[in-house]
């Protein structure tokens, strides 16, 4: 009988493998270049399906500590992919919003502290898993520290999110599906990061990355995850190619967005 983190792992492997080929299929119909935010989505379904696959190893061998540590690790970097989706499709809806250059920039730059935060992860995970006490606790304050860059870095998205929708008027259509699956996203990313800042704060095993209660995680984490991607894979489908949008019969151009030019 499959343990309940074999079938989480199963069931993981069920979603990500189809969503990593929607989400390939969405780069294809933007471009590389104007798909970037689906290529971090891209890189979170393939760090899921690792993941799980170390999971399923781990129940299976269940004396090699490395395959439940690596399953950890990689379980718990999910965020900066994702962080990285929201802040892109942001970035790409302030496009199209006049004068707003110095938002779209910012936006760019919220780049570096999510990455910086994703490293200060990694190397945390990897020395937590250490059997020196000395790797274990600088390891922590890693953790700690990577988790309190993302809960900035979030509420730096939601703070953008809600200036942006103040400006829904002036966006196209296309666009303004884009925004609506960032916003529905908001709540779903905000439980996911409540997941890991108790995970990193609370003395509790409940929230262990490693071998934590696997209902928890399915409930804080693991669904969110499965919903955040539907929205950000929809999303890519719904909204209009940017070639198309800005250089094609009617089309408009980027950050000089007027009512009635070609909306899409």
């Amino acid at each position: 009988m499959l343990s309940e983190r074999e079938n989480i792992a199963i069931a993981e492997l069920a979603v990500y493998i189809p969503s990593i080929v929607f989400a390939m299929a969405i780069i294809f119909r933007h471009g590389l270049s104007k798909g970037r935010p689906w290529i971090y989505l891209v890189v979170f379904c393939g760090l899921r399906i690792v993941s799980a696959i170390f999971q399923i190893l781990s129940a299976n061998h269940p004396t090699n500590r490395d395959d439940a540590t690596w399953a950890a690790i990689l379980g718990s970097i999910g965020l900066s992919p994702l962080f990285l989706v929201a802040s892109g499709l942001l970035r790409r809806v302030n496009d199209f919003i006049p004068g707003n250059a110095s938002r779209v920039r910012l936006l760019e730059m919220l780049h570096i502290p999510i990455l910086l935060a994703l490293i200060l992860s990694i190397v945390g995970g990897t020395r937590i898993s250490s059997s020196d006490s000395s790797n274990f606790s600088s390891g922590e304050t890693f953790e700690k520290a990577g988790v309190i860059i993302f809960l900035i870095s979030y509420l730096a998205i939601v703070g953008f999110a809600i200036l942006t929708t103040a400006e829904f008027s002036n966006l196209p259509r296309g666009e303004k599906r884009i925004l609506y699956a960032v916003l529905a996203s908001l709540p779903l990313l905000a439980v996911r990061l409540l997941y890991s800042l108790l995970a990193d704060f609370e003395d509790n095993h409940t929230f262990s990355i490693v071998d934590g209660n696997a209902t928890v995680q399915l409930c804080m984490a693991i669904i969110e995850e499965f919903i955040i991607t539907f929205f950000f894979l929809v999303s890519g489908f719904v909204a209009p190619a940017l070639e198309g949008l800005v250089n094609g019969a009617g089309g408009v151009p980027m950050n000089s967005y007027n009512d009635g030019k070609g909306a899409a």
